[in-house]
C-alpha cells in the first residue's frame, strides 16, 4: 500500500520524493532507487526533445529539476538528494488543504532538509564541505552498454546473496534509466538520433556517434560533472571509423562541440587529455574543439607530449577558453602511489573532478573538496602571542602547534561528514556506474568504489609566509615597528597609518624568489600537509590529500580575517591558490615558477594550483610559444604540479568592467575553473585584474 506521505506528495507534484517515501519498510537504498524510478517514469521527455538535434538531452537542462523551477525534492549529483524550501512550502500551499496533510508535508520538509544537511563548520568548508564530484566509468559503460549493467547486477547478486536489497536497488535505478531513454527514444522524429538511443537501450555503441550518444546521455544523468580521459575511451570507435570512412574528422570536431557547448550550458566540470592510451590525432580534435569555458580542459604533460599536442593547447589557449590547464603526469603518479596507494594498472586512469581534484576515472570517491584549513585565519587567531611570545621562534612555534590542532579538528568533522552521507544519502546513480560498487555490494558512500578518499584544502600560504616574514623582522629589529606595535596596527586595520602600511608592503614577498619569505611558505605548507597525509579517511579507510585550489573563494575566505602583517587589511581577499598574492609578484616569471617551485607540490596531489596571465604574444608566436614551453617544463622538472594560463591583459578587462556588454564572451581562469568575466563578483574581478602579467 502507498504510503501516506506518497500520496500527499503525489499531490504536490513531487515524483522523486513521493517515490522516496512509497515504501515505509525497507532499506534506504531502495527508498532511493524507487525515488530515481518514480521520477525518470513521470519526466516529461516530449517537453524536453528538440526538433533536431545530434545529441539527447541537449541544451540547457537539469534532467533531475525539470520543468526548471517546477521541483522542489531532487536527485543530486553530489549530495544524492537536494530540497528547495521556498518551492517545496509554496505548493504545499497550492496544493494541499487539511491540516493533516499540511503537517504531514511539514515534517517531510524537516525530514528533507536534516538528510541534505551537512554538519561540517562553516570554518572547514574551505572550497567546499563534503562535495563530491566524480567520474562514471565512461569506458566501461561504452564497452558494455547499458544492457551489459544487468549482467553486472546478476553476477554481483550471485556472488555477495546477502546484498540483495543493494543489487535490487541498482536494478531497479538501471531499469528507471533504460525505461528513461526508450521513452525519449519512441517521441524522437525518425532518424540519427533516435536510431542511436534505440541501439543504446539494446546493445553497446558501435560507431563513434552512438558512443557519442550514449556518452552524453548517461553524463547527464551524472549532473555533467566530470568525465576523465574522453581522448582515451572515445580512442577506439574514433579509430574504427576513421579507418572505415565512416566519419571524418570535421563530424568529429562538431559532435565534440555539441558535448562541449551541453557541459558548458550546464555549468558542468572536467575533462583530461593527452594520457597513456589516447590516440594523439583524436587528443589534439579534442582540443581543437575547445571554444567555451567549460569543460574545464587539462592536458597531461610528460617527456613523451609531442610539440604538435602543445600547439593544439596554445592554440586553444590563445582562443581566450582558459584551456587547458597543464599538469605534470610524472609527480602525480609518484604521489598517487605514495599518498593515496593507486595501484600500478591504474595509474594511467588518473583523472580530475570538478575544479582539477585528484581521482581515478571510472573507479574512485574522493571528497572534493571535503574540507579546508585556512592558515591565515589560524594566524589571525594568534596575532594576540605578539605581547606575549618572548621572540619569532617561540611565536612561531605556537603558531604551527595551532595549525597542527585545526587541522586535526578540521579531519575528524570531515570524518563525521562522511559518515553522515551514508547514513542518509546513498547515492546510487554513481553505486551503478562507479566501480567496484556492483562487484562488493558496497554503496557509493559507503565505500564501495575501488578508491575512497578525501581531498582536504590548505589556502592563504603566500599571506600567511609573507606575514610571519614581517613578524619575524619586527622582533629582529629589523623594521621600525616592535611586535607589539605591529599588533597595534592590526587592531586598528591601519587606520591613520598608511606609511608603516606602505613599509610593510614594501618588504620581500612570497612569489619573486626571496628565500627567507619562500621557506617559511614550504616550512607551513609542509607541516599542514604533512599533517592531513597522516590520516586514513572513514569511507573505505581511504586516503587524505591535501590541496590548493582557490577558485572564486579567495575573495570571500578573507572577510572574517583582520588586518595582517604582510599589509592587507581586514576583509580583503586572500592570496589565490599556490601563487603570489596578486599584484606581488614583481621579479618577473622565472622568480615567480622557482618561489612557487618551494612547496611540497608532491605532497599536494589534491592539486596546488598556479594561475599564470601571459600576453597574447606568448601563445601565438612561435618563437615565444617555445619560451614559454621551457618555463613550464622547467617548473614542473622541479617538481610544480599544475599551471593553468589565461591570455589577457589588464586592460582588456578593465575595458570588460566598463563595458560588460561588449565582452559577454571573455572568459578567465580563475582558481580552478573558466568562468565568464562578467560573471564574477566585481570584488573578485578587482582581484584578477591584480594579477601580474607575465612576459618572457
Amino acid at each position: 500500500m502507498i504510503s501516506t506521505e506518497a500520496q500527499i506528495l503525489r499531490k504536490m507534484k513531487e515524483p522523486f520524493a513521493a517515490g522516496f517515501y512509497e515504501e515505509r519498510n525497507v532499506p534506504l537504498v531502495r527508498k532511493f532507487s524507487r525515488a530515481i524510478y518514480r521520477y525518470l517514469e513521470e519526466l516529461d521527455v516530449t517537453g524536453m526533445v528538440k526538433s533536431s538535434g545530434k545529441l539527447f538531452p541537449d541544451g540547457k537542462i537539469d534532467i533531475w529539476q525539470y520543468p526548471a523551477g517546477k521541483i522542489a525534492c531532487s536527485h543530486s549529483y553530489s549530495f544524492s538528494a537536494g530540497i528547495n524550501q521556498a518551492l517545496f512550502e509554496q505548493k504545499m500551499e497550492q496544493y494541499l488543504n487539511s491540516d493533516s496533510d499540511l503537517e504531514t508535508a511539514n515534517n517531510i520538509k524537516i525530514d528533507f532538509l536534516n538528510r541534505c544537511a551537512s554538519p561540517l563548520s562553516q570554518k572547514y568548508r574551505v572550497g567546499g564541505g563534503g562535495y563530491t564530484h566524480s567520474i562514471l566509468n565512461y569506458e566501461k559503460i561504452l564497452t558494455l552498454g547499458l544492457t551489459g549493467y544487468k549482467e553486472e547486477i546478476a553476477d554481483g547478486l550471485r556472488n555477495n546473496p546477502d546484498k540483495r536489497d543493494f543489487y535490487e536497488a541498482s536494478n531497479e535505478v538501471l531499469s528507471g534509466i533504460m525505461l528513461f531513454m526508450n521513452r525519449t527514444a519512441n517521441v524522437l522524429k525518425p532518424g540519427g538520433l533516435r536510431d542511436a538511443l534505440q541501439a543504446a537501450g539494446a546493445r553497446a555503441p558501435e560507431t563513434f556517434y552512438e558512443a557519442m550518444v550514449l556518452f552524453n546521455f548517461t553524463a547527464y544523468l551524472d549532473g555533467l560533472d566530470s568525465f576523465g580521459d574522453i581522448d582515451v575511451f572515445l580512442s577506439p570507435f574514433f579509430e574504427r571509423d576513421i579507418d572505415a570512412e565512416i566519419i571524418i574528422e570535421a563530424e568529429v570536431v562538431e559532435l565534440l562541440e555539441l558535448f562541449y557547448h551541453n557541459v558548458d550550458e550546464n555549468n558542468g566540470w572536467h575533462i583530461i587529455l593527452g594520457g597513456s592510451g589516447a590516440n594523439p590525432r583524436l587528443t589534439k580534435l579534442c582540443l581543437k574543439a575547445i571554444n567555451k569555458r567549460r569543460p574545464n580542459s587539462g592536458l597531461k604533460i610528460d617527456r613523451d607530449t609531442s610539440d604538435a599536442v602543445w600547439d593544439y593547447a596554445f592554440d586553444a589557449m590563445a582562443r581566450h577558453t582558459g584551456n587547458p590547464a597543464l599538469y605534470n603526469d610524472a609527480v602525480y603518479r609518484k604521489g598517487a602511489v605514495e599518498y593515496a596507494g593507486i595501484k600500478d594498472a591504474d595509474l594511467d586512469r588518473i583523472a580530475f573532478g570538478g575544479c582539477t581534484e585528484f581521482m581515478v576515472s571510472g573507479c574512485s570517491n574522493v571528497g572534493s573538496i571535503d574540507s579546508g584549513v585556512n592558515l591565515l585565519e589560524v594566524l589571525d587567531g594568534a596575532l594576540e602571542r605578539l605581547i606575549t611570545a618572548p621572540d619569532f621562534d617561540a611565536f612561531f612555534d605556537e603558531y604551527k602547534n595551532d595549525v597542527l590542532r585545526e587541522v586535526e579538528q578540521c579531519i575528524k568533522e570531515t570524518q563525521f561528514n562522511q559518515q553522515y552521507k551514508a547514513m542518509y544519502r546513498p547515492q546510487m546513480i554513481r553505486s551503478l556506474f562507479i566501480d567496484d560498487c556492483l562487484a562488493s555490494g558496497v554503496e557509493y558512500n559507503e565505500g564501495g568504489a575501488r578508491y575512497n578518499g578525501g581531498v582536504v584544502n590548505v589556502v592563504g600560504i603566500a599571506n600567511t609566509a609573507n606575514s610571519l616574514y614581517a613578524i619575524r623582522l619586527a622582533y629582529e629589529g629589523k623594521i621600525e615597528l616592535s611586535p607589539a606595535e605591529l599588533l597595534s596596527l592590526m587592531q586598528s586595520d591601519y587606520a591613520s597609518s598608511e606609511k608603516q602600511r606602505e613599509m610593510l608592503l614594501r618588504l620581500p614577498k612570497y612569489g619573486n624568489n626571496f628565500a627567507g619569505v619562500d621557506a617559511l611558505a614550504k616550512e607551513i605548507s609542509d607541516l599542514a600537509f604533512s599533517k592531513i597525509l597522516q590520516y586514513r579517511c572513514w569511507r573505505g579507510n581511504g586516503f587524505y590529500i591535501p590541496s590548493v585550489i582557490m577558485f572564486v573563494t579567495y575573495v570571500p575566505e578573507g572577510v572574517n580575517i583582520g588586518a595582517t602583517p604582510d599589509g592587507r587589511m581586514a576583509a580583503s581577499p586572500i592570496a589565490d591558490s599556490c601563487g603570489p598574492m596578486q599584484g606581488t609578484d614583481l621579479e618577473g616569471v622565472t622568480s615567480m615558477l622557482n618561489s612557487t617551485a618551494c612547496l611540497p607540490h608532491g605532497k599536494g596531489i589534491g592539486t596546488t594550483i598556479l594561475n599564470m596571465r601571459v600576453p597574447q604574444v606568448m601563445v601565438k608566436e612561435p618563437v615565444q610559444r617555445e619560451k614559454l614551453k621551457s618555463l613550464i617544463k622547467s617548473y614542473f622538472d622541479m617538481g610544480g604540479l599544475q599551471v593553468q594560463i589565461s591570455v589577457l591583459d589588464a586592460d582588456t578587462l578593465k575595458m570588460a568592467r566598463k563595458y560588460p556588454e561588449q565582452y559577454e564572451n571573455l572568459v578567465i581562469r580563475v582558481g580552478g575553473y573558466t568562468e565568464y568575466f562578467n560573471r564574477l563578483d566585481p570584488k573578485l574581478q578587482k582581484e584578477v585584474i591584480k594579477r601580474t602579467t607575465m612576459g618572457i
